[in-house]
């Protein structure tokens, strides 16, 4: 029987965020990593009654005659929904639900959340789980918990002691060496179906577990370079984002330069961080879910709770719909979503005293065997839910890993949505393995030659 209570375990009654320099994780917790916890630091058994099943390594092997750059199969696709959550029987599963999806439940009879049976299909190369269990021991927050120092290659904190740790973990998951996406889509839509749309390519190189960057690259502490420029529509053609990640966000900011082919010309852009507007009903650091220094929040673990998450979502992220098929009003269409029973970190930010944040709490529920955060709820000063996050990530065997999907998110107040990363209509599906390119493509000359 599901224990409605928030199911803490033994690590997570802790503090606020971490202000100290020490590694926590000893030679007898990295143990643990190859017995009754997953080499990420996830609980190896399923739950109680089996609904959640045991993690047996993932999948890991490419579908048979696939190759890269294809649309990307689902391995569940003749699964049928276990059940579906709607509007008139919400009440009955909201011990298992986000106040978010609670709340666009309740608000839009469209919206609605098919469950199906739980596949825990998480896998990472056996380098990186490798490098996990090599760096917990020496892996320390350092700068009142604004960076990680003592680890490369890996998620720093497998068996985390707060929440800060967690929301690192998120920032330094796997998700590949290159994720490509060669034409992707942001949709905008608000106010009976007004819409604005844009087209972009985007590469975003993980340096952090490149093995091929170049030492000076790794000691200066990059961990992701992004660029990308929009192809359309014509007005915004070649408008185009560059950002250098660090993993000491607070001794390295986020160095960022967007190019305008208005002005034809590249400028540095310190404001590109943080709750900096980005396309309407969004802001900067809403990107993957979250993203960038964490210094503006206070960080507390709450605990862990199972939960319905979206979860093995290559359906949704599949090349072969049209944005009519997806794209709908009010909501996305609630017909090509997957959503499974997870257990999930819940991480509560509350905005610092002497910081300022157009969220003032935000509350992430992250997946226990990825590190990505599936699923937000985003407060204003008032205390009232203002916006609502999902990730729809994507399976890739190949790899393996689970990342690089579509995210969505409702502003409550506007009534619409921001979406995100859909290769929805496109020939190319997105990738993440393949070659990076040379260091120079992720410089501020190379991103105005490619918005000319």
């Amino acid at each position: 029987m599901f224990n409605r209570k928030i199911l803490f375990t033994a690590v997570a009654a802790l503090t606020m965020y971490a202000t100290h320099g020490v590694a926590d994780t000893s030679a007898e917790d990295v143990k643990r990593l190859q017995k009754d916890l997953t080499p990420v630091g996830a609980e190896r058994a399923g739950n109680a009654d089996g609904s959640i099943p045991a993690w047996t390594g993932g999948l890991t092997e490419a579908p048979s005659g696939w190759t890269r750059g294809d649309d990307r199969p689902d391995p569940f696709a003749n699964e049928d929904p276990l059940f579906t959550i709607t509007q008139d029987n919400v009440d009955q599963y909201a011990d298992r639900l986000t106040p978010g999806s609670i709340a666009l439940l309740k608000r839009y009879p469209e919206f609605s959340m098919p469950v199906y049976k739980t596949h825990r299909t998480a896998a990472w190369p056996k380098p990186v789980y490798d490098s996990i269990a090599d760096h917990a021991t020496t892996a320390k927050l350092v700068g009142d918990g604004n960076g990680v120092d003592g680890v490369w290659g890996a998620i720093p904190f497998p068996i985390p002691e707060n929440g800060n740790e967690v929301i690192w973990n998120h920032n330094l998951r796997f998700q590949g060496t290159l994720l490509s996406l060669p034409s992707a889509f942001i949709t905008v839509v608000y106010n009976n179906d007004q819409r604005l749309e844009w087209w972009f390519d985007a590469k975003v190189h993980y340096t952090y577990y490149d093995k091929s960057i170049s030492e000076s690259a790794r000691d200066e502490g990059v961990m992701v370079r992004y660029a990308s420029t929009i192809t359309a529509p014509a007005r915004d053609a070649g408008e185009g984002n560059l950002a250098l990640e660090f993993i000491d966000a607070q001794a390295k900011p986020r160095k960022a330069w967007i190019y305008d082919p208005g002005e034809r010309r590249t400028r540095r852009a310190p404001n590109l961080a943080f709750d900096t507007p980005d396309r309407p009903l969004n802001v900067i650091d809403d990107y993957d879910m979250f993203s960038g220094s964490p210094e503006r929040y206070d960080w507390k673990l709450v605990g862990k709770r199972e939960m319905y998450v979206p979860y093995n979502n290559n359906g949704l992220n599949s090349i072969k719909h049209t944005v009519k098929d997806v794209y709908k009003t009010p909501v996305i269409n609630p017909e090509l979503t997957r959503y499974e029973l997870h257990r999930v970190w819940v991480v509560e930010a509350t905005v610092k005293p002497n910081a300022r944040h157009i969220y003032a709490k935000r509350v992430f529920y992250i997946d226990e065997d990825t590190w990505t955060i599936l699923a937000t709820d985003k407060y204003d000063g008032d205390g009232n839910l203002w916006r609502v996050g999902f990730n729809y990530p994507v399976t890739a065997p190949e790899v393996p890993v689970t990342a690089g999907g579509f995210n969505v998110h409702y502003d409550l107040k506007v009534g619409g949505y921001y979406a995100v990363n859909g290769v929805t209509g496109q020939d190319r599906a997105q990738t993440f393995d393949e070659a990076p390119p040379e260091a120079s493509y992720y410089s501020a000359s190379a991103l105005r030659r490619r918005g000319r």
